[in-house]
């Protein structure tokens, strides 16, 4: 804390435009209040953001380096912490993954702290009621006709104004493409038809408080006061017997039941009691309490793993440390009896998951062992609970945190173990600003603690396995699964053959029901299940057993195709289709959410011969219905899960084997033990392999392996059918035949022979803009760039349109740079981009080590 007269300047991390640290003055009236690690108001503009103070240094240190007067730097506003919410550690990792994600430290600060709580004025547009469009008045037909001739986003974004009469710019900005609305925005302002304005925006979430009646006399006076209440105010000394009892305080209610209103005012009157207020937990467990759970014997291969990473633990230096097991091996048993060592030697542990889906299951697992001392952190959370947690994690409450991507950032105090469960996971890469990998943050803050970091997977991704073999990670194995049970078998079809077959005893398919086309006349139903799958769903039902269905497509048709002309309905803000869903009957884009109605035929040539392409969760939902119609069957993919615990209640009802077929996306693949579920169907194993990616066989692979291994969990084998067009595949049949060093001896030379990971490290340069040839040439200024600054062990593949060319309005280039070094790869890309001339029209988006090219 800063004290004295000593006047101060604070540096202040922006998480919005332009995303630097600035200077600010700190005013003498709160130089006492000023710490780093707290937030301030300051202003930015015109307007008042939310900032974090870093850094804090004296008029002259800092003068001297930026050349300044006093006067020209603008003060503080207000200090909005009485206590600094980052530590030392979190400044000191927030710092890194700025550095090394080359992103901005105010965004990374910003998803390290709770969302909502900060405060800030935003700019609205407010729309000005123009008396002169009437043509009677001069210029107002002129005005009318360019109203008229706005384009069609345009005129949406100007009917929601007209209706809303002020919006948040950064509300309209979400709905519609951001060059759209500027446009707008300017065309109204330019002609008194709207102005632009300041509000204040409070924090969205707050700590909970809640008026309650405590004792206001110590123990002793209370006695005394209850035995004179007894017999001439009974109602008066129940309460007050109650007040003494050691619970919580009562509210107010709780109070008047006990001892009715005028017994309250009573003792509150004589000063016996008094109104305090209490904070309020608001708590993510549906469960206040759990039962204990089984601890079963490790078996030999677990217990070699606890006793090594024990033992490295008491080194109380980094060890990071592989468990690599199948699937059903047991790694969270594992997990449960080193995070129980953890926390009898006073630590805490953090357990990272990459699916919100799973972070329920795996918190009750530790719950039932751990009881109330676990936490849980991710953004299903309401917002009000996800602050009460963190504030309870940072305060040292909890002794175990479960949480997705952002808890890395968790506040523990005595952290001693990080565990993150499914590694290999494309998950734990976040795909916006700021674009880190969970789990190599992790691994930097296991270093910067000098802690133990455990990944764990059935299906190690290639840059672990590779650290692993090369002694850079400790490598655990569990080979086999628990209780000796068999890996199950698994049958692949080859649908090429199916679909001869079929259509050589079936020439004329069946047309579809209306209700499944979506009004559509359709020339035949999409060859979802095979023979062999659909007999093997109606036998496993029969016999009341489970099935799971994996499909990695939401929605119920990939795409309208008119079979006249060829047309596909497209999004006309992204080179992409529109899924057709027959929850509402609509076309709808998975990236920026347009929509629209189905036409009623075909808007390019005016034919009626239209049908659905391809299938996704909706239609399988549909047909399985048709196959099994007695049978329970619920679909989970993210349009079934969007309400408040509807992962627990999907999840709950199979392990209670109230549902008889499950149907998914990746959510189901991953993490869940069902004993129940014998038979698991995949029904397109070759859509993940058709994506133009290095990393297309790894994950396959990984898929197929994942999914397969929720078969056979229980008492009954398991066994698992593959559908592809691709039966040859390596990567499939190393999936079939369990052979994870196959798939690794194909892909190995591979990517060593090109530099990429984990021989080498990349940087994926996105540049947009919603200027087709503004995209591209300002990539190919940057490509140009780059290749004149490159060393001989520097390498750029590119400029070349991005495979999804235009999203959410705006065009895509991207650019790849390679590098055996990542310090060196990091400084000739951060230099090259600054060293750019500035661009208001296209922006750039840097992906340090990119999970995803696509």
């Amino acid at each position: 804390m800063v004290t004295g007269s000593e006047r101060l300047l604070a540096e202040i991390a922006l998480p919005v435009p332009p995303r630097k640290v600035l200077t600010y003055a700190i005013p003498p009236a709160l130089q006492n209040e000023a710490e780093i690690g707290k937030r301030a108001l300051v202003p930015l503009g015109p307007r008042l953001v939310t900032g974090y103070i870093v850094g804090l240094r004296t008029f002259s240190d800092q003068l001297s380096a930026i050349g300044r007067q006093a006067s020209e730097i603008k003060p503080i506003d207000a200090i909005l912490d009485p206590d600094p919410l980052l530590d030392h550690h979190m400044l000191e990792l927030t710092r890194f993954v700025a550095d090394y994600y080359l992103t901005s430290l105010g965004s990374v600060i910003r998803t390290a702290l709770p969302p909502g709580i900060d405060r800030s004025t935003v700019r609205t547009v407010q729309l000005i009621e123009p008396p002169h469009l009437s043509p009677d008045i001069p210029g107002g037909e002129h005005l009318a006709e360019e109203i008229r001739q706005l384009g069609p986003i345009q005129r949406q974004v100007l009917t929601t104004l007209q209706a809303q009469r002020r919006m948040s710019l950064a509300l309209l900005k979400r709905r519609w493409p951001s060059e759209e609305v500027d446009r707008l925005i300017r065309f109204l302002v330019e002609r008194n038809l709207a102005r632009i304005e300041y509000q204040e925006r409070r924090p969205s979430v707050r700590p909970l408080f809640r008026p309650s009646l405590n004792l206001a006399f110590d123990r002793a006076t209370a006695e005394i006061e209850l035995l004179a209440l007894q017999h001439r105010a009974p109602r008066q000394a129940l309460l007050l017997g109650r007040l003494l009892q050691s619970g919580p305080p009562l509210t107010f209610t709780e109070a008047t039941v006990i001892g009715g209103a005028s017994g309250v005012r009573s003792l509150i009157a004589k000063g016996v009691i008094r109104r305090t207020t209490e904070e309020v937990e608001r708590s993510p467990w549906e469960e206040t309490t759990i039962a204990a759970g089984s601890r079963p014997e490790p078996n030999s291969a677990q217990q070699t793993a606890i006793d090594g990473l024990l033992n490295g633990l008491s080194l109380r230096t980094f060890f990071p440390a592989l468990l690599y097991g199948t699937t059903g091996s047991g790694k969270t048993e594992v997990y449960l009896r080193v995070i129980s060592e953890v926390v009898q030697r006073g630590g805490q542990a953090l357990v990272l998951v990459p699916e919100i889906a799973l972070t329920p299951v795996t918190a009750d697992r530790f719950r039932s062992r751990f009881g109330d001392r676990v936490a849980l952190l991710h953004s299903g959370l309401s917002p009000g609970e996800r602050l009460d947690q963190w504030y309870r994690i940072k305060r040292g409450m909890a002794d175990i945190v479960v949480g997705a991507r952002s808890a890395v950032f968790a506040p523990l105090p005595r952290l001693g173990l990080i565990v993150v469960d499914e590694e290999h996971d494309a998950s734990y890469k976040q795909q916006d600003e700021p674009r880190y990998h969970a789990r190599d943050v992790a691994l930097a803050r296991g270093q910067m603690l000098e802690i133990a970091v455990l990944l764990g997977s059935a299906t190690p991704s290639f840059e672990t396995i590779h650290r692993a073999r090369e002694g850079n990670y400790r490598l655990f194995r569990l080979p086999e699964r628990v209780e000796a049970r068999a890996l199950p078998s698994m049958t692949l079809i080859d649908m090429r053959e199916e679909r001869a077959q079929r259509k050589a005893h079936n020439p004329s398919t069946p047309s579809l029901q209306k209700e499944d086309t979506g009004g559509f006349e359709a020339r035949g139903e999409p060859l979802i299940f095979s023979r062999a799958l659909a007999d093997a769903i109606k036998e496993t039902v029969a016999k009341g057993e489970q099935v799971l269905l994996f499909v990695n497509r939401r929605g119920y048709a990939r795409l309208l195709l008119c079979r006249e002309c060829g047309f596909t309905l497209r999004c006309p803000h992204c080179s992409v289709s529109l899924i057709y869903h027959a929850a509402d009957a609509g076309m709808r884009c998975h990236y920026c959410n347009y929509r629209q109605r189905p036409p009623t035929c075909c808007p390019q040539c005016g034919g009626i011969a239209c049908g659905w392409l391809g299938y996704g969760t909706q239609q399988v939902e549909a047909a399985a219905r048709r196959l099994a119609p007695n049978a329970s069957i619920v679909r989970m993919d993210r349009d079934t899960t969007r309400g408040r615990h509807a992962h627990r209640q999907i999840l709950g009802d199979v392990q209670q084997r109230r549902t008889q077929i499950l149907i998914g996306t990746q959510m189901v693949g991953k993490g869940h033990d069902f004993p129940g579920i014998t038979l698991v169907g995949i029904l397109s194993a070759d859509a993940s392999m058709q994506i133009p990616d290095f990393r297309a066989g790894e994950r396959t692979y990984a898929l197929l392996t994942q999914v397969a291994g929720r078969a056979g969990r229980g008492d009954r084998p398991g066994h698992v059918i593959v559908q592809t067009y691709n039966p040859e595949h390596y990567c499939i049949v190393a999936a079939r035949d369990h052979d994870y060093e196959a798939l690794c001896g194909i892909e190995r030379p591979l990517r060593e022979q090109r530099g990429l990971p984990p021989f080498g490290f990349l940087i994926l340069l996105l540049v947009a803009s919603s200027h087709e040839t503004q995209a591209q040439e300002k990539a190919e200024q940057l490509a140009g760039l780059l290749l004149e600054r490159a060393v001989s062990s520097l390498t750029v593949e590119g400029p070349a349109p991005a495979p999804v060319y235009r999203l959410k309005g705006r065009y895509r280039w991207q650019i790849l740079a390679k590098g055996p070094d990542p310090g060196t790869l990091h400084h000739w890309v951060k230099e090259t981009i600054a060293s750019l001339p500035p661009s208001g029209q296209a922006g750039i988006e840097i992906d340090v080590d990119p999970v995803d090219l696509c």
